[in-house]
């Protein structure tokens, strides 16, 4: 308990040393911001308050991205990227959404979004003393972590039992010194409502991904529903749409250059508290071996998807996220080269080594620590090469594969005694991967399963010798090539089928074992591979969590600011003026884009298409109200100083009333490290702007309906 008030204290009481504008900010610091000397204009407590209902419920958690409440019937905007699984799942029988975008225009015709959830935020409390309680008796680092997670999911599903449709996850904050839990309602029944336009949602596609200028319509439709007593659900035609307690209001003034905004969303990760090791290995070896992997695989599947626009269809759910991870991380490698990051980690570094051995305590303690932490972070990387292809057999090797290996997972898991399983497995966990099985399956094609297989065996065959996968020589000497076993294995196995695949997750690890499908064999093969790998990771994981704990008590104690936990899936809030920014010697950028520029940039090629009604418009300036004053332009995107990173996709951007005056969907280029180390002064979140998003629905779709339902006249 001493050391959880010591901890406490330090967050609230540090306050100066944070460059301007940086953090993802716990909704409970908010108090530590000055937020009303830096221009908000409304109390903190609208925006979160224990036990009050305030903004932070109307914030939306859609699994790794975000979206915002702007109905009183459940209405929900977020980016046309975030809806983009749901769109391509439901393109099936000639129906091509991608491309022509959808639009609901009554109730009746809204349309399932197949397997999105959607959770809404209770409670958000503190629970660092009832994790911790009695774990200091433990002295083995191993046994402690594991006694720690499995009480974390004791707490989590004492939580779940109140309610069939409550959510909890308790989110470990500066590698354990802190834990949170947050409880949310689940909505398994959310529907499309109005999504448009490829060429207008995903206009500039991955040629102007992460860039600026942007111009592109990023944005989605969709509505949450429940039901009729108020819980959430599955799809059901019984539901009605959720009734939320709170919703945004749509702005109504136009934004300026130094406007102040905010944004609160739930940020995917960063490493911000890292050391220079750990950027070293980022940048010499995982971010060069992923761009490698992840293009080949890109391109690859491109040429499948030439063979059918069925093919491109299915192909296109995998390209899309592989495409955003490859730029992504080929601007957080060049990012890092042109920075200098990793000389910039070890001048830190030998700055906290100079601070620690200036105290005798703190020597005593500390004195070590960059040296274990090194030797540690060494030992986990010894075997990268195999055991990163045996990680992403379960991602890149086909949906049969992975399916299978799921199947035997559990039935591996199930046979262990209650206290030897993983303190992560959970049947509820189980029993809902079962009944969303389905949507795994939507993307399933034979042609492409067999490409990535094929491809995924090919690197286990090239092993060394001394990494080789023996349960895997089957398929190397039984039969005549990879080509002739992958043929065989499609033809007779019956995992195709997904009924089937749901009632091998009812068999028992021996009946499993005693089946010749050839899917089963290989996960079976697998399965001590991926044993293995977490015995050797589990103690090294458990002593470099305790050394990154002991760093950031370090670096509290040097640099004396204010810190936020790194980002790890849970609601932030961040904030900063609306501002342009300069990339490089003798260059502005400005904050606004506009549909002007959307023009120009059009090639009649994809990914530069513009739709004929949209120039139509443009031709005949049919701006309606959404012209902006200034620009006499209607603004497609801006730019502000907030502090976002992925999972922050489709979260809302307020203005300093707490209106709601765009969307996040992407940060810029030149900060992408910006998951590494804040990169002050140009450091952006690219934004939709209301108006482009308001202009689109009512001048191109003509969905009226949807601005009346937003209060919009």
């Amino acid at each position: 308990m001493k050391q959880v008030f010591i901890f406490t204290l330090l967050l609230l009481t540090f306050s100066f040393g944070l460059k301007a504008d940086e953090g993802m900010w716990l909704l409970n610091q908010l108090n530590q911001l000055g937020l009303e000397e830096k221009g908000l204009q409304m109390e903190e407590a609208e925006i979160y308050s224990p036990g009050e209902i305030s903004l932070a419920n109307a914030v939306v958690n859609l699994g790794r991205a975000s979206a915002e409440l702007v109905s009183s019937d459940g209405l929900i905007l977020t980016n046309h990227h975030v809806a983009f699984g749901a769109v391509q799942r439901a393109s099936t029988g000639g129906t091509d959404y991608l491309t022509n975008g959808f639009l609901a225009k009554t109730r009746d015709e809204e349309i399932p979004a197949p397997g999105y959830v959607a959770r809404i935020l209770l409670e958000m409390k503190d629970v660092t003393a009832d994790v911790l309680k009695g774990m200091d008796q433990i002295n083995d680092p191993v046994k402690r972590m594991r006694a720690i997670e499995r009480r974390i999911k004791e707490m989590e599903e004492a939580v779940e039992q109140e309610r069939e449709d409550y959510d909890a996850r308790i989110a470990s904050m500066f590698s354990g010194k802190q834990y949170i839990l947050f409880k949310y309602q689940r909505f398994e029944d959310v529907r499309m409502v109005f999504i448009p336009p490829r060429a207008i949602g995903n206009y500039g596609g991955d040629v102007d991904n992460w860039m600026w200028p942007r111009h592109t319509g990023d944005f989605s439709f969709l509505r949450i529903y429940m039901s009729p007593d108020g819980r959430g659900a599955k799809y059901s035609e019984d539901n009605v749409p959720f009734q939320p307690k709170r919703w945004i209001k749509i702005a109504q003034e136009p934004l300026k250059a130094g406007d102040f905004t905010f944004i609160i969303g739930f940020p995917g990760r960063t490493n911000r508290y890292s050391t220079s090791f750990y950027v070293d290995f980022y940048q010499n070896k995982y971010y060069p071996l992923l761009i490698n992997e992840f293009q080949d695989v890109i391109n690859m599947l491109d040429e499948i998807g030439k063979q059918s626009k069925e093919l491109q269809i299915k192909a296109v759910g995998t390209t899309k996220w592989l495409n955003n991870s490859l730029k992504n991380y080929q601007g957080n490698l060049e990012g890092m080269q042109r920075i200098k990051l990793l000389q910039q980690k070890k001048a830190l570094e030998e700055k906290v080594q100079e601070f620690i051995s200036s105290d005798e305590n703190l020597k005593r303690q500390y004195g070590d620590l960059l040296n274990r932490f090194e030797q540690e972070f060494q030992k986990s990387i010894r075997s990268y090469d195999r055991d990163f292809f045996l990680s992403y057999f379960r991602f890149l090797a086909g949906t049969i594969p992975s399916v299978a290996n799921s199947i035997y997972g559990v039935a591996y898991e199930r046979a262990k005694p209650a206290e030897e399983r993983e303190p992560s497995f959970s049947e509820k966990d189980v029993q809902r991967s079962i009944q969303r099985l389905q949507y795994r399956y939507m993307s399933f094609a034979p042609e492409i399963d067999k490409a990535l297989l094929k491809r995924m065996l090919l690197k286990f065959k090239n092993f060394p010798p001394e990494q080789r996968i023996q349960g895997l020589d089957f398929i190397f000497t039984d039969y005549k090539s990879i080509d002739d076993f992958l043929e065989h294995a499609y033809a007779s196995t019956r995992l195709t089928d997904v009924d089937y695949a749901r009632s091998l997750f009812s068999k028992s690890l021996e009946e499993l074992n005693q089946m010749d499908d050839p899917f089963i064999r290989m996960a079976r093969a697998l399965q001590p591979e991926f044993d293995k790998i977490r015995k050797e990771k589990e103690e090294n994981k458990a002593l470099m969590q305790e050394l990154s704990k002991q760093w950031i008590e370090v670096l509290m104690a040097y640099e004396k600011r204010p810190f936020y936990p790194d980002a790890n899936g849970t609601i932030r809030f961040t904030y900063g003026n609306v501002a342009g920014y300069t990339p490089r010697d003798a260059v502005w950028y400005k904050p606004f884009t506009t549909l002007t520029g959307v023009m120009e940039k059009e090639t009649g090629e994809w990914p530069f298409i513009v739709p004929e009604k949209l120039k139509e418009l443009y031709a005949k300036k049919d701006y309606g109200q959404w012209i902006d004053p200034e620009l006499k332009d209607v603004p497609v995107a801006f730019l502000n100083e907030c502090d976002i990173t992925g999972g922050n996709s489709g979260s809302p951007v307020f203005n300093a009333k707490g209106e709601l005056v765009g969307i996040a969907f992407d940060g810029n280029w030149e900060a992408l490290t910006g998951d590494w180390q804040f990169a002050d002064g140009i450091q952006r979140a690219i934004n939709v702007y209301i108006r482009y998003v308001l202009f689109i629905t009512e001048k191109f779709a003509g969905a009226n309906h949807i601005l009346q339902e937003m209060g919009i006249k």
